[in-house]
């Protein structure tokens, strides 16, 4: 599509009758596509704004969870507590370029101003605020059972695979095994002491008085499933379980003292993908789930609160993640699990936004954008020091329009090899093009490398006509794939020290050649303007055809006229269709490039006046 501005300057006069007329046609401006750009050397062409955060915690009580959101208080960007013992957060948080506001919540309580964004900072004294927010307060007393998160009576403690652990380890009688290496254990270790003696006592103490609470539902089904509850004390009057890829989520309602019990009368399970959120305040202090019998959680199993056999064994399969703990009171008591991250209350930090890529660099694309259009989220778990514990990284593929078989991958630049435990959930199947080490990481890197798929008309078969998938308006779409990446840290990294913002995703492209093991090739990467490639990259391709990198002066992946092959957008956005060139689908980005991103900063965004209807492609994820 021809995009042409032209101002039409008409003037006219009638004096006394008589008429008189003047005109003149002034073309301002004719951009056709993104090579017509005029383009400042010095554009990023980022669509989002690190800000370096200072935020001054109330003076009194107990130090909260800050959580910084939207000032819709929709979208969470960070959550968490002081790095270095003080009552003051310093952290760095990347958000979307157009925001000039944000939210700040103490414990759980929206703050009654919203905080303006200045000059990359965001600075703030929460003690200035007329409503600071109670500090939660623990309903049922744990006693020294709150320093565990694996306790057992009388039974064996064990792990099997890496498992990372933060919280003490506790049994009066039995073994503890599999926590040194490769598991992480952010804890000590106590077996039949003095200890562990007043931790049973603080247990048995804790299960009385949960067992004494008056219930205030009775009437929900066994089985949980995707579902919102509100603060009660729910009774099961036998088994049950939370259903196999379910999301069950408990609202505080804003009282950070909410309290939630489920009271099952028998055993409790959950399926493969159970997930447990908390929202609105709900603390997973305050979130107990009190079985009759053994409790076993399924592969994969995400859950908070406080989890107890009373009596039974405890058990988590694999990759399962747990913020509270896990306790057996009373004998038979094993807790055992499999490749597992599990810890005392944590908190979390988001990063998300979608990748867009021409697969022809270093010659020029078409500059629609849609070469691969990838979606990501992570969701970053953090203990209560800022020390990051895990990363669950989902990649969800939109659409290509490639007619190659492309990889995708990405770097952590802060990040060594050292710093990471295990990293699971990646599909390559090509181990002649990758070599994928033993801890889940590219070898041959000397950052912390993943990659996420091999090939994407593997992982994404093409089942329609055209070209690609989900590219052209011509043919059905196909619902997207998302791959999600877990990965587990050694416990010496804090938030800061991550600065996930700075993470470099790359397209790989011919990593096969139809498909066909053992062909293809891993040299050839498309990353965003100025990050630098891989060390697997081949650098011969640098100064070809269109590139005009220049290693030494850290200028990379753009041409002579700073035109990027791949652009990072903050949020979710629908792409332009096959060859529709994106100036012609969104009517500001050539304002937003040529003013250095100055002004129109949302031009992604779907509301009026931003996008030409039927040149983009409706996003299957919305």
């Amino acid at each position: 599509m021809k995009k042409t501005k032209i101002i039409f300057l008409l003037i006219a006069a009638a004096i006394f009758g008589s008429c008189q007329k003047e005109e003149s046609v002034v073309a301002v401006s004719s951009i056709e596509s993104v090579r017509d750009l005029q383009v400042s050397a010095n554009f990023d062409w980022k669509t989002t704004q690190d800000l370096n955060v200072s935020v001054i915690l109330p003076d009194n009580g107990d130090i909260q969870p800050l959580t910084i959101t939207n000032a819709a208080g929709t979208k969470t960007y960070f959550s968490g507590y002081p790095d270095d013992g003080s009552r003051t957060v310093n952290t760095k948080i990347t958000i979307p370029s157009y925001l000039s506001e944000l939210r700040l919540i103490y414990n759980g309580i929206p703050q009654p101003n919203k905080v303006s964004v200045s000059s990359g900072t965001l600075s703030y004294d929460l003690n200035r605020s007329n409503k600071t927010g109670k500090a939660a307060v623990a309903q049922i007393n744990l006693g020294s059972i709150a320093n565990f998160t694996l306790f057992t009576t009388v039974g064996a403690v064990s792990s099997v695979g890496a498992s990372n652990i933060t919280g003490n380890i506790g049994t009066n009688v039995g073994a503890v095994t599999g926590f040194t290496t490769p598991s992480v254990l952010n804890g000590d270790i106590e077996i039949g002491n003095s200890v562990t003696t007043q931790a049973g006592v603080d247990l048995a103490s804790a299960v009385s008085e949960l067992s004494n609470l008056t219930t205030t539902n009775s009437s929900h089904a066994p089985a949980f499933v995707t579902e919102t509850l509100t603060p009660g004390v729910y009774s099961i009057g036998g088994a049950s379980s939370i259903t196999t890829l379910a999301t069950l989520t408990l609202d505080g309602q804003g009282d950070p003292n909410a309290l939630f019990v489920f009271k099952v009368a028998g055993a409790f399970t959950t399926g493969a993908g159970a997930t447990v959120v908390l929202i609105n305040g709900a603390d997973p202090d305050n979130v107990f789930w009190l079985a009759t019998g053994a409790i076993s959680m399924a592969a994969s199993t995400t859950i908070s609160g406080n989890l107890i056999a009373n009596p039974g064994a405890v058990d988590m399969g694999l990759g399962g993640i747990l913020y509270g703990r896990m306790l057996s009171n009373g004998g038979g008591g094993a807790i055992s699990l499999l490749s597992c991250l599990s810890s005392t209350p944590a908190q979390n930090a988001f990063h998300s936004g979608t990748l867009a890529f021409e697969d022809l660099w270093p010659a020029q694309g078409d500059y629609d954008f849609n070469d691969l259009v990838v979606g990501y989220e992570f969701d970053i778990v953090k203990d209560n020091q800022e020390i990051v514990q895990s990363i669950t990284a989902s990649f969800t593929i939109k659409a290509y329009g490639a007619y190659f078989n492309n990889g995708f991958g990405f770097s952590l630049p802060t990040v060594s090899s050292g710093d990471v435990v295990s990293v699971s959930g990646y599909d390559v199947q090509n181990t002649t093009v990758f070599s994928i080490g033993p801890k889940g990481l590219e070898s041959g890197q000397s950052n912390a490398t993943i990659i996420v798929f091999d090939d994407v008309r593997r992982v994404m078969p093409q089942v329609t006509g055209g070209v690609g998938v989900n590219t052209q308006l011509a043919f059905a779409s196909t619902a997207p794939v998302t791959v999600v990446v877990e990965i587990i840290f050694s416990g010496n990294l804090t938030y800061s020290q991550l600065d996930i913002g700075s993470f470099n995703p790359f397209l790989i492209v011919g990593t096969s050649l139809n498909q066909a093991p053992g062909t293809g090739s891993r040299g050839k990467e498309v990353h965003l303007p100025n990050y630098p490639p891989s060390d697997l990259f081949d650098t011969n391709l640098f100064g070809s055809d269109s590139d005009d990198s220049s290693p030494n002066a850290g200028r990379y992946f753009v041409t002579a006229n700073n035109l990027p092959s791949a652009i990072n957008i903050a949020e979710g956005f629908d792409w332009a269709i096959e060859s529709q060139d994106i100036t012609g689908a969104y009517n500001l980005f050539e304002t937003w490039a040529q003013s250095s991103g100055a002004v129109d900063a949302d031009w992604y965004r779907d509301i009026a006046g931003n996008i030409n209807s039927g040149l983009t492609y409706p996003n299957p994820s919305n």
